[in-house]
């Protein structure tokens, strides 16, 4: 029941290059929206800026030239001994520029040149400047005057300096070029006359400080020779050349040669102690190197290999037999001396063994002993030589002290700087300033970036959906007509503009003659003010002079039906009697009920009388528009939509927000509330043909003769259509919307009724 068919997006095809171009001159219409007001600014700013330009005074500006000569010595400063590394010339020729600019040359010229009094009252207080309080002021120099003129002084000062250079630029600007040559030459005279007391000074400070030190080196230099003296006759220390070798040094290394030969001693010692336990295990017998009793153990080997065959052999004669017993006493008596011998052996090379490990002990003690003495001794030999560095460094610091204090003396009786005046200031001819133009174009650059920094954030607000295809691209519905805004002091333009675009939502809605165009329309919006009354009217209007019988409930209570009025309120008639008024309605085009808007409503348009009644209706009338309280502020849409074939949403042009809009289709979404597309209302005409769209409204300025003659053609033809055209409408003064006047569309019921005029009255 709820369907339409569907036109297919003509946006899709839109290319990204023309996405862009679209963004792109989106900004420059925002601009040019705000045309007025960047003009009014480039205006304001060209005319203050001139009139500021027209007040300055011509400023002069006077320069001299400095150069600083690093080629001159420099004094050493206090508590250096002397230059270890090549300056930084960049640094040096910055750190002259910073004492130029520096406050204490500043109060020094205004000493110099007696400017105090001068430019000192001027950053005075007022009551400083009062003649009373003149009179009264205690006599002499005043600090904050001075204070105040160094500072009044030295803003008129400019010092630059070139890096690749040893220049250095001072330039004071005036009104007056005499007196901005004169000042600057002041401020290179103080600065020369500084620098030369600040040399002399420091060169008879650094003069004092490095006598001291020399004094202090020499006293250093007479401990540590003392000390070294004192070091050698304690020790008995002569040190000799560096190839010679002391005898503890010596010794040491004899020591270590009979250790290592003691060690290999030990370690062959051991070697043949466990070959010989090893072989003894085996039942062998160790060679003559290993073992100096092998012979006598091998032919005791042999005895005992005698006696084992001789017992065989006199195994047989029986166990008891004498000369086998005989025989093996002889086996046992040789095996025993066989064991004592070899254990005699094994001894011995334990012996040995015990022997050369003791030797090998007491070499390593020596050799401890010994390196012992040799740490001792190259320790002495070290705090010697310790001895004679300091020494050393003190003659070589003292010679270092006595150049500078040479330097230093040498500086002070020279008396130079380092800086010299390369060119003096001349009196300016040309003025150097204002720059009126810069200043000028300057301000008018400053007041178009503002302005259209202004224009592009008011474009950027979100001020709602200002065409059709907006509206169809964020929402992906319909957008079923963009329905102008007008008044009573419309003109005829206005006013056909306005009837095609009503007629255009009812054509997107199919009527009055498709097939599938909704019986019942439900017409809501997100928000009051919207322009939903004037929507419904003007369908209601269009329809009726087709001769379609319909029925507009006005379902919002913002307009209750007056008691003058003829119609009986909403509720009245579906809790009374509805077939007489069905019956009644029958001979009249437009039928308006309004509701009451109570706190119950939704219960009572969720009653069976309600219900009955729009079956009813449905019956009785070609067509049922429903005006719905806003969607977003109230529910009372929900059972209306319920009953309704199809649901539109009107959305105010440049005025309801985007999210606002969203907010209410994902709401009816979420409601199960098919909306069938929507209806931009209220459009600007005039601010409209601004915008870079080409949509319904976008032609009308460009034809609006057409539109012109057309409509005057028609008001010619039927005044009283034209009348009824305008009957919706508010009075002058009064907000576009039918809503901001509850009687206006009872006083258009009896206009409108008539559905037989031969010619059409155009709607509003």
């Amino acid at each position: 029941m709820n369907w339409v068919p569907e036109q297919p997006n003509r946006n899709g095809s839109l290319s990204l290059q023309a996405h862009y171009e679209a963004r792109n001159l989106g900004i420059l219409t925002a601009i040019w929206r705000r045309r007025r007001a960047i003009g009014i600014l480039l205006a304001l700013a060209f005319v203050g800026a001139g009139a500021v330009c027209l007040t300055l005074r011509d400023r002069y500006t006077a320069e001299a030239i400095l150069q600083v000569d690093l080629g001159r010595p420099v004094s050493v400063p206090v508590g250096q001994a002397g230059q270890t590394a090549a300056p930084d010339t960049g640094a040096i020729v910055e750190s002259e520029a910073r004492v130029i600019r520096s406050r204490a040359v500043a109060r020094r010229v205004v000493a110099d040149l007696g400017l105090a009094d001068e430019l000192g009252s001027r950053g005075g207080a007022l009551l400083d400047r009062l003649a009373f309080w003149r009179a009264h002021a205690p006599a002499g120099p005043d600090p904050a005057a001075a204070e105040r003129a160094a500072l009044a002084l030295a803003s008129g000062l400019t010092v630059t300096n070139d890096s690749r250079s040893y220049l250095i630029t001072v330039g004071y600007t005036a009104t007056d070029p005499a007196r901005a040559a004169r000042i600057a030459n002041a401020f290179v005279d103080a600065y020369l006359s500084n620098r030369l007391e600040m040399g002399v000074a420091n060169a008879e400070r650094a003069g004092t400080w490095l006598d001291g030190q020399i004094t202090a080196s020499r006293a250093d230099l007479e401990a540590a020779e003392k000390a070294i003296e004192g070091f050698r006759q304690r020790t008995g220390l002569v040190e000799g050349g560096t190839a010679s070798v002391s005898l503890p040094q010596q010794a040491l290394r004899d020591a270590s040669v009979q250790l290592a030969a003691a060690g290999q001693a030990r370690t062959a010692a051991e070697t043949r102690l466990g070959r010989a336990q090893e072989i003894f295990r085996s039942g062998g017998v160790p060679s003559a190197q290993d073992l100096a009793g092998a012979p006598v153990i091998q032919r005791m080997l042999e005895n005992v290999e005698a006696a084992k065959r001789e017992v065989a052999a006199q195994l047989l004669t029986g166990p008891r037999h004498p000369r086998y017993l005989q025989a093996k006493a002889a086996l046992e008596d040789a095996e025993q001396r066989l064991r004592e011998e070899v254990d005699r052996a094994v001894d011995n090379l334990k012996s040995e063994v015990r022997t050369a490990a003791g030797e090998e002990e007491a070499v390593a003690a020596r050799v401890a002993g010994l390196k012992a003495e040799v740490i001792e001794a190259m320790g002495a030999e070290a705090r010697l030589r310790g001895l004679q560095a300091n020494a050393t460094a003190i003659r070589e610091r003292l010679k270092t002290l006595g150049d500078a204090h040479a330097q230093a003396l040498a500086l002070a009786a020279m008396k130079s700087s380092t800086a010299q005046v390369v060119m003096r200031a001349q009196s300016p001819v040309a003025p150097s300033g204002p720059l009126r133009a810069l200043y000028i174009g300057l301000a008018v650059a400053g007041a178009g970036a503002l302005g259209v920094g202004y224009a592009l954030l008011m474009g950027r607000r979100d001020t709602g959906f200002r065409s059709g295809g907006e509206l169809a691209e964020d929402t992906a519905l319909r957008c079923l007509g963009m329905v102008p805004d007008i008044s009573t002091a419309s003109g005829a333009g206005e006013v056909r503009m306005f009837d095609e675009a009503i007629r255009m939502v009812a054509a997107s809605l199919g009527w009055p003659r498709a097939a599938g165009a909704p019986r019942v329309l439900l017409v809501t919006s997100s928000v009051p003010d919207e322009g939903k009354s004037l929507l419904c009217m003007a369908l209601a209007k269009l329809l009726a002079a087709r001769g379609t019988r319909i029925l507009v409930i006005d379902a919002t209570g913002a307009r209750p039906a007056s008691p003058a009025s003829r119609m009986p309120a909403l509720e009245d008639v579906v809790l009374g009697d509805q077939a007489a008024f069905l019956a009644r309605a029958q001979d009249r085009a437009v039928t308006l009920l309004h509701g009451r808007g109570r706190a119950t409503a939704q219960d009572f348009y969720l009653s069976p009388a309600f219900e009955t009644f729009m079956e009813g209706a449905r019956a009785s009338f070609d067509l049922v528009l429903i005006e719905a309280p806003p969607a977003m502020l109230v529910l009372d849409f929900v059972p209306l939509a319920h009953v309704a074939d199809a649901a539109i949403l009107a959305v105010r042009w440049a005025s309801t927000p985007r999210k606002t809009v969203l907010a209410t289709l994902q709401r009816l979404q979420d409601l199960s509330v098919r909306v069938r597309g929507l209806v931009l209302t209220r459009v600007d005409l005039d601010q409209h043909r601004h915008e870079p769209f080409a949509d319904a409204c976008s032609h009308y300025h460009r034809y609006r003769s057409f539109f012109e003659s057309a409509g005057a053609a028609r008001a010619a033809e039927s005044p009283a259509g034209a009348a009824a055209a305008r009957a919706g409408l508010p009075r002058p003064g009064e907000p576009g919307s039918a809503e901001a006047d509850p009687g206006a569309t009872e006083r258009a019921e009896p206009r409108s009724l008539d559905p037989k005029p031969a010619a059409p009255a155009p709607a509003p």
